[in-house]
């Protein structure tokens, strides 16, 4: 037996080992973990991952009709689980092509329907093969899918079968074998989304055929020169935005009326359009600046940023966009509805921008200071601020320092 996988040494238990009394149940002929009630097992076996959960079938007659009855069950099919690194690649992906094809065509045939479809391929990447999958989980009414596909070829295969389907989550981790294909989608009731690796004009025309999203995430997606994300929904409610290198010289507009959640991280996009997020609560604005720009470009676009983003309640900086908006022109808007800000790390500059942004945010209350904080700094800032303002400071961690700020209101 390979050293790794050996037990630990066993403690002693009444004068025994566990192993000792391990094999006194062995040798009384009981199956103890066999005759617990089915839902119980049921529980166990939903713990497992699919490949191990499916292959306790062969334990007994007992346990042969077990997976099949998991509530609520989760397929999690990852190709790399099954690969026996010594064998020829087509025996492995011939072998993990006949497993998903059986779990999923007759071990769950007569499901009613499972809870969600995870298929992570590092290996097998055959469009077609992996759109018969998709359908037969769809057959299954599959409540979330979630898709990771490396280098997947045959891609229109996959599209065409998503296309009008009924799931409410969707997450596409899709790495192209080739340039991303034109795409068509139908999902009228997926309320939360998740793309990654695709390309804008893909991503544009997915948001599209989405009329009830509510959650979104793009991440590290890809673009040409001057094209544009638009993310101009309805309903989108929270929405987590992560730009790569390769969309530095891409484009954002943003449209959400309902959004109360903005997370936005990576580079700045070389153009920002957006409207007012009036109902906005927590923006988190984790951003550099675009290197694909001249420093006052992107002064310029992390202002019209912030200017939409003029109504949350709780305010994230990096300390990227701080410095960007001291270096930008134009006045900070108003911040009416403000009251906690947080900025990750206290530079110079920061520390001059800081007093205006108390005056342009009448209510703010509490003032995070992540990192970076000076002594100095703080008595030249405070001694800069009018007799209005009654600053208290404590420090939270070793890095983290609180200002809590009171105003006092004239008679």
């Amino acid at each position: 037996m390979d050293k790794h996988l050996r037990s630990p040494e066993k403690a002693p238990v009444d004068g025994k080992t566990i192993a000792d009394a391990d094999a006194d149940a062995d040798a009384d002929g009981i199956d103890r973990i066999s005759n617990l009630p089915d839902e119980v097992l049921c529980h166990i076996l939903s713990f497992l991952p699919t490949k191990y959960a499916v292959a306790t079938s062969i334990l007994s007659t007992k346990w042969k009709n077990l997976f099949p009855l998991i509530p609520n069950l989760r397929l999690r099919l990852d190709d790399s689980l099954l690969l026996h690194p010594e064998a020829a690649p087509e025996t492995y992906q011939i072998s993990f092509m006949n497993f998903v094809d059986r779990l999923l065509n007759v071990t769950l045939h007569d499901v009613p329907s499972i809870y969600a479809f995870c298929l992570i391929c590092q290996k097998f990447n055959d469009g077609r093969e992996i759109a018969n999958w998709v359908q037969a989980a769809l057959r299954l009414n599959v409540n979330r899918m979630d898709l990771r596909i490396r280098q997947l070829r045959n891609s229109n295969f996959l599209f065409d079968s998503l296309f009008g389907c009924n799931i409410v989550s969707l997450n596409l981790l899709l790495d192209f074998a080739d340039d991303a294909p034109e795409c068509r989608f139908s999902l009228p009731n997926v309320k939360m989304l998740s793309v990654q690796y695709m390309k804008f004009n893909a991503v544009n025309v997915l948001l599209e055929c989405c009329p009830v999203l509510e959650y979104l995430v793009v991440c590290n997606c890809y673009c040409d020169p001057g094209e544009m994300l638009r993310i101009c929904i309805p309903s989108l409610m929270a929405l987590k935005l992560v730009n790569g290198v390769n969309c530095l010289e891409g484009e954002l507009e943003l449209d959400a009326p309902k959004l109360e959640y903005f997370n936005y991280g990576g580079f700045l996009a070389t153009r920002f359009l957006g409207k007012a997020l009036k109902c906005l609560r927590i923006a988190r604005l984790d951003l550099e600046e675009n290197v694909s720009q001249y420093p006052y470009e992107s002064d310029e676009q992390a202002a019209n940023l912030i200017e939409v983003c003029s109504d949350a309640e709780k305010l994230w900086l990096s300390e990227n966009i701080v410095i960007m908006l001291h270096h930008c022109p134009q006045p900070l808007p108003r911040f009416r509805k403000l009251v906690a800000l947080a900025i990750k790390v206290m530079e110079p500059h920061g520390w001059e921008l800081l007093p205006n942004l108390l005056y342009c945010a009448p209510n703010l209350k509490k003032l995070y200071l992540k990192a970076g904080f000076d002594v100095e700094q703080y008595a030249i800032f405070k001694a800069s601020l009018d007799k209005s303002f009654s600053i208290c400071l404590s420090q939270r961690s070793e890095t983290c320092f609180l200002l809590e700020i009171k105003r006092k209101v004239e008679n």
